[in-house]
């Protein structure tokens, strides 16, 4: 293999580097991070409600609502945390086979 396209690969492989040290950075991640504080935050109240009116139905369907979004939310952040690690096992693996040839 040249050693240009040693460099190229190398340099492609240091920018996916940056680019996943970077992705806290990520506008998406940003968002998804202040939807879960702001529904944490919804659901710490909902639960102080059910507390104090655990009788009542409207205080269950609010605790109901809270956790369906949630539940949403976490299955958002797994496709995302599973879709990053996909990506970084891919340019691994094109960095291994760089180095390996």
């Amino acid at each position: 293999m040249a050693d240009n396209e040693h460099s190229r690969l190398g340099s492609f492989a240091e920018k996916a580097r940056s680019a996943l040290s970077n992705a806290g950075q990520d506008d998406r991640v940003k968002q998804a991070a202040a939807v879960t504080r702001d529904v944490a935050a919804r659901a710490e109240e909902a639960s102080k409600t059910v507390t104090r009116r655990v009788g009542q139905e409207d205080a269950w369907d609010e605790l109901r609502a809270d956790v369906q979004l949630l539940t949403e939310i976490a299955r958002a952040h797994h496709a995302l945390i599973v879709d990053l690690l996909d990506r970084v096992a891919e340019l691994e693996a094109r960095a291994e086979g760089v180095h390996d040839s």
